[in-house]
């Protein structure tokens, strides 16, 4: 995913968990994608503003189509796992499942979750303007970029994992992590891995701050046993993750 990375940011809408739902269900029911975007086009239509592709409601519908049913080819091993795993799992599930494919096909995304992530660890809280700040520094001091990150910014709210905080600019973890393993885990470390374009120890993937409304229980003999990973011992006995 480093192709095109700090030029295209691409999360510029607010999407809500529910309209990720109804664009991986049509997916995973096989449907032709005009088809897709034509019922997805309507859903949208007493939702967001818009009649053409540059409108609100057409910058939704290509997020939400970036996600789920355009996506870049190396997404495409984790999308159809991902879909598998879509049938049978909880709301809790959904949500780690969504956050797989956006950390993978949105690098903005990705990085606003992690610095997030590491302010949130650091001091429990992070503040809008120290997110701006970093992002500035990583994608450039565009016109857009406050306003984009304030549609990943509620984005997030709206699913549940941020709020306000009691300062003025501040945001807190809306939840307790979500504890995922197995098939689950694997997608977002799949969705890092992709981000990041390299490799990384397990324990690297296991803490990673583009994940912090999760808590992964990773089984390294099940990430070792998996075809889409490549589990090496490195010299410091440290198990060293990368896809294949």
């Amino acid at each position: 995913m480093s192709t095109g990375r700090k030029t295209t940011i691409g999360f510029d809408r607010t999407i809500h968990i529910e309209w990720l739902d109804i664009a991986a269900a049509r997916v995973s029911r096989g449907e032709p994608p005009t088809q897709i975007r034509k019922a997805l086009w309507e859903f949208l239509e007493d939702l967001v503003p818009g009649n053409t592709n540059s409108s609100g409601r057409g910058k939704t519908l290509t997020v939400l189509t970036r996600i789920w049913l355009t996506v870049p080819e190396q997404v495409e091993p984790l999308r159809d796992r991902a879909l598998k795993c879509l049938a049978k799992a909880s709301s809790e599930d959904r949500l780690a499942i969504h956050w797989s494919m956006v950390i993978a096909t949105h690098p903005f995304f990705f990085d606003v979750a992690a610095n997030l992530g590491k302010l949130l660890a650091l001091n429990a809280q992070g503040n809008r303007s120290q997110i701006k700040r970093r992002m500035t520094e990583a994608w450039g001091d565009r016109s857009t970029l406050e306003r984009t990150i304030q549609h990943v910014i509620k984005s997030m709210a709206q699913w549940g994992v941020l709020h306000p905080g009691l300062e003025k600019g501040s945001l807190v973890s809306g939840r307790k992590p979500i504890q995922v393993s197995g098939e689950i885990a694997g997608l977002l470390v799949r969705g890092v891995l992709l981000s990041q374009g390299h490799g990384m120890s397990i324990g690297q993937l296991a803490s990673h701050p583009a994940l912090f409304p999760f808590k992964l229980k990773l089984n390294i003999d099940t990430l070792r046993n998996h075809p889409g990973f490549r589990v090496q011992r490195q010299g410091d006995q440290s198990e060293f993750v990368e896809l294949t």
